[in-house]
C-alpha cells in the first residue's frame, strides 16, 4: 500500500476536513474584508457592511433579534472562525494518526 492511500481511506474523514477547510477559510476572508471596511469608514458599526451573513441572539429570527454590527465583527465571526479551526485541527489529527 502507497503512504498515500492510508490517507485516501479515512472513511469520509478527508472529504470532512477539505470542507472544514473551505469554510474556515471562506469565514477568515468574510472577516478579513468586514475588518477592513469598517477600518475604512473610521470604525463606524452603525454602517452595515452587507459582507457577513445575519446574526441573531438566540433562536429568534426577528429583526429586533439581531446582534450589533460590532458585536457581530469583534466577538460572533471570531468565535466561529475559532469553532471551525479546532474541529479542523480534530479531523487533521485524526488523518495524521492512522
Amino acid at each position: 500500500m502507497f503512504s498515500a492511500e492510508k490517507y485516501l481511506d479515512a472513511g469520509g474523514v478527508v472529504g470532512g476536513t477539505i470542507i472544514l477547510l473551505l469554510v474556515l477559510l471562506c469565514l477568515i476572508i468574510q472577516e478579513v474584508r468586514e475588518i477592513i471596511f469598517y477600518k475604512r469608514n473610521n470604525l463606524n458599526f452603525d454602517l452595515d457592511s452587507n459582507i457577513g451573513g445575519k446574526m441573531y441572539k438566540g433562536d429568534s429570527t426577528d429583526d429586533k433579534d439581531l446582534v450589533t454590527n460590532k458585536s457581530r465583527v469583534c466577538y460572533g465571526a471570531p468565535f466561529m472562525i475559532s469553532v471551525v479551526a479546532i474541529q479542523l485541527i480534530a479531523c487533521v489529527a485524526i488523518i495524521l494518526s492512522k
